[in-house]
């Protein structure tokens, strides 16, 4: 599993298409359609992810998940909540990754795993 992570609209999912060939028909959006696809996109808005039943189906999926955990902290506590959550979720798959890539400004950020992926 690879995990990609970075602020909205920095280019992850661009850099992910452009490095594995795949494309956005092959990018999952929902966990039950990461079962069955290369990618799951939007991996923030499912802070609760059974990510054990998720990788056992499908071992090698790219994760991409936005950023969240930077910036004003919220006055909402249902939104530091979720933060809290979405930032959890990233930590427990980045141990399990073998690759973690931080995409700024749509350039990559090797953050874990040293072999090519592409």
């Amino acid at each position: 599993m690879i995990l990609i992570v970075g602020g909205a609209g920095q280019g992850k999912l661009d850099y992910v298409l452009q490095k594995t060939g795949y494309t956005p028909d092959q990018v999952a959006h929902s966990p039950e359609e990461a079962k069955t696809k290369p990618i799951f996109d939007g991996l923030e808005q499912w802070p609760h992810l059974d990510e054990e039943e998720l990788l056992t189906a499908n071992p090698d999926l790219i994760l991409i998940c936005d950023e969240v955990g930077c910036g004003v902290v919220p006055i909402d506590p249902a939104q530091r909540a979720w933060r809290e959550d979405v930032g959890r979720l990233c930590c427990r798959l980045a141990k399990r990754a073998e690759r973690v890539e931080r995409i700024f400004c749509g350039l990559p950020m090797t953050l874990k795993g040293d072999k090519p992926w592409n």
